[in-house]
């Protein structure tokens, strides 16, 4: 079956599946048990003895590990090792719509809390449409760059995307520097080796399809090790953007192939320009304004919808509509505190 077609998806190998030491070790003192059984001629052979019993775990120990060898995890934590397995034998779950109406109304819902969002929600209802109509089921995204200008709510559209599919999100935020580290992950060998964050959140989660919100992309910079490597946030994430190597990432921590190819990339910029061109060329790039009266003054009543002082309300929204048409406009943050400001006054004497 194509595992486009069912709710769940083989992010990682089910041959990764290996049996627990504690049942190998059964199965082999049963086999012992059994073949003495045979010998005895039909005799009744209740356990074995304590050297006969400890060779049995020897054997099942040494079996044991050449599976792990074989399979490649012979390296990992027994914590490392039980995440990967349990990912193995059940899968992960594709959460979002799984037919056109639920589609239609993910998209409808969208576009009534970002309106100003239009031409992505729109964007968005036609991708996963084509998506349902070719079998598959549950988010599905091409990567995207959300660019313009601070304030408009892009990191919030993608996380509020992710809460309506049903769908994990981690903001990783550009700034820090360590973005290509924290994306990909760390070899052991580093101080601080471990799983990038796509990979963690699927483990962790078993939803092949979270949305990971790259914040800032126009500030990537790179990051080097004391031995002198470096990574880079383009470096980082191109193998994970590109439908041709994403389905067999390998994660340098675990050291083990990922498909990754159903994670949902959602990027934010505040200068499209500065956008790596590499990145530019593999996403769908928004160009986005800063919000406009309308948009403005309808997201604040959504917020005010308790108020009842008609006037403060009428000059709050006269006030907005003037600081849209000023060159550095408004922001949802400053709308957000206009309603801290406006229901603190309006609120009973004593609360």
């Amino acid at each position: 079956m194509d595992k486009h077609q069912t709710n769940r998806f083989a992010v990682v190998s089910p041959d990764l599946v290996t049996p627990h030491l504690a049942d190998m070790e059964q199965d082999f003192i049963r086999a012992w048990i059994r073949m003495k059984e045979s010998l005895m001629l039909g005799g009744r052979v209740q356990e074995l003895g304590y050297r006969q019993e400890k060779k049995a775990k020897d054997l099942a120990a040494d079996a044991h590990a050449r599976r792990l060898r074989q399979v490649g995890m012979s390296a990992l934590s027994k914590e490392a090792r039980a995440q990967v397995t349990a990912l193995a034998r059940a899968g992960a779950m594709l959460n979002g719509p799984s037919c056109e109406d639920e589609v239609y109304q993910f998209a409808a819902d969208l576009h009534a809390e970002s309106p100003w969002m239009r031409d992505v929600s729109a964007w968005v209802m036609n991708q996963l449409l084509a998506h349902i109509e070719k079998g598959g089921c549950g988010l599905a995204l091409p990567p995207v760059i959300l660019a313009g200008p601070p304030g408009i709510g892009k990191s919030h559209f993608a996380r509020r995307l992710a809460e309506r599919a049903g769908t994990p999100s981690r903001l990783i935020d550009v700034g820090g520097g360590s973005a290509g580290f924290r994306i990909t992950g760390t070899e052991k060998g580093w101080s601080t080796a471990q799983a990038g964050i796509p990979v963690e959140t699927i483990l962790s989660s078993h939803v092949a399809n979270p949305v990971m919100v790259v914040d800032e992309v126009d500030k990537a910079g790179e990051m080097r090790s004391e031995s002198g490597r470096s990574t880079s946030l383009t470096t980082a994430l191109l193998p994970l953007l590109d439908a041709g190597t994403a389905p067999s990432f390998e994660c340098p921590f675990h050291r083990l192939s990922f498909d990754m190819s159903r994670v949902i990339w959602i990027m934010t910029a505040n200068d499209a320009d500065l956008i790596p061109a590499p990145l530019r060329d593999r996403a769908r790039v928004f160009h986005l304004e800063g919000l406009k009266g309308e948009d403005a003054v309808d997201h604040f009543d959504r917020l005010t919808t308790h108020c009842c002082d008609q006037a403060e309300l009428d000059q709050c929204r006269a006030f907005i509509t003037r600081m849209t048409e000023t060159p550095r406009g408004i922001s949802l943050r400053q709308i957000r505190k206009l309603v801290d400001a406006l229901q603190v006054s309006t609120a009973p004497f004593g609360h």
